[in-house]
């Protein structure tokens, strides 16, 4: 047997259109890095609060703190937020100023915020 092809499209369809879907752009995630409170420094404000923390567990010894000042660190207990304002000895430590106070306590969980 061989086989047969018609030839002939079928009848146009009017109003129809086909509809190219294109992939949804994903919103990237920013990455976070979580440390934790070492102590808490600094002169006491009005309402009580230190206004200086030091935090580990952001960064290795190796990265250089300076590129990073300025990024936004979250306490999530507590929900204030702080900017690292510089590098604390040399074991990766660096130092938090929180313009509110911070008023979590000493091993307390911190979030570094990639700046966006």
């Amino acid at each position: 047997k061989s086989m047969v092809q018609d030839t002939k499209l079928p009848p146009e369809r009017m109003g129809t259109r086909i509809e190219i879907q294109t992939k949804s752009k994903k919103k990237k995630k920013v990455p976070v890095i979580t440390g934790e409170v070492a102590t808490i420094k600094g002169d006491v404000l009005e309402n009580g609060k230190h206004n200086l923390a030091i935090i580990t567990g952001f960064f290795t010894p190796e990265i250089n703190i300076r590129e990073k000042v300025g990024s936004k660190v979250v306490i999530p207990s507590t929900k204030e937020e702080g900017k690292i304002t510089g590098p604390f000895g040399k074991a990766g430590k660096c130092k938090v100023s929180f313009e509110t106070g911070i008023s979590a306590s000493v091993g307390a969980k911190a979030e570094l915020h990639a700046a966006s």
